[in-house]
């Protein structure tokens, strides 16, 4: 810990989650301030937002900022943790984090460390890529081939050879096998 305390913004689709985020970090006053996501040396990004704006609000935040953007992650949701890191997010903390894990987990990144959990991405005990999770997570979400293709902004033809390549790792051979072991797997459940 550096003799200042580290400045944190807070991106946020739910105001529940950015208004705990910040009332947690003032349990530490001397360790962490809240600041303008522009000021900020790291930034908590609600992984709600990738699935809000199909993504559009991390991919500018990661344009628009140098610091390093920690994904907030819901525990039923490691689809939108996967995500957001195939994305470029730095790491990723739980939702359910307690406030000193907070805290720690925010000085680890600002001092460009791995964060708790960052080395354990969705499908990663598979081989998975970022890019099959993603198409996975929009197969388990009841997603076409073309719906794949249009939100990922790929040709069908990639769509197919990304879906063969996850389906020989995770040995399914059907969709409904893939769905079915991506709901056993801690892919999220259609809405």
């Amino acid at each position: 810990m550096s003799g200042r305390p580290t400045r944190v913004g807070i991106v946020y689709t739910q105001e529940v989650l950015g208004k705990g985020l910040a009332a947690m970090l003032a349990e530490h006053p001397a360790r962490s301030v809240v600041t303008d996501v522009e000021k900020a040396e790291v930034v908590l990004y609600d992984v709600f937002g990738v699935h809000h704006t199909n993504g559009s609000d991390l991919a500018d935040l990661l344009d628009r900022t140098e610091s390093v953007v920690v994904a907030v992650s819901r525990d039923l949701r490691p689809d939108l943790r996967a995500r957001a890191l195939a994305a470029g997010a730095h790491g990723w903390i739980s939702m359910s984090v307690g406030s000193h894990e907070l805290i720690e987990a925010v000085e680890a990144a600002a001092a460009g460390e791995d964060l708790p959990g960052s080395t354990d991405p969705l499908g990663s005990h598979v081989g998975l890529t970022p890019r099959e999770v993603e198409v996975l997570a929009l197969i388990a979400q009841g997603a076409s081939n073309l719906e794949i293709a249009e939100r990922l902004y790929l040709s069908i033809n990639s769509v197919k050879t990304y879906i063969r390549s996850a389906y020989a790792k995770i040995g399914a051979t059907s969709r409904s096998r893939a769905v079915a072991w991506c709901l056993q797997h801690g892919f999220a459940p259609p809405d």
